[in-house]
């Protein structure tokens, strides 16, 4: 019986684990993915919208500024 206790207790430690490294994979895609749809975002509206160009290449410079800086400014 113990054996099945200390065999549970390292499946148990292996799926908290596989959590882990999910979920830490996910939080680094969308941290990476974000200033892409914000560029993405500022294209769209630079060619859809040419009335708005202005606030489309602050929001572009801003989500290149927050993507490629963002180690820097951790608080």
């Amino acid at each position: 019986m113990e054996f099945l206790l200390h065999l549970w207790d390292e499946i148990d430690d292996l799926a908290g684990a596989c959590r882990h490294l999910a979920t830490c994979a996910a939080s680094e895609a969308a941290a990476l993915s974000a200033p892409l749809v914000a560029a993405g975002s500022a294209l769209g509206v630079w060619v859809l919208l040419p009335q708005f160009r202005l606030n489309a290449a602050l929001l572009a410079g801003t989500a290149t500024f927050w993507g490629a800086y963002r180690h820097l400014l951790r608080f």
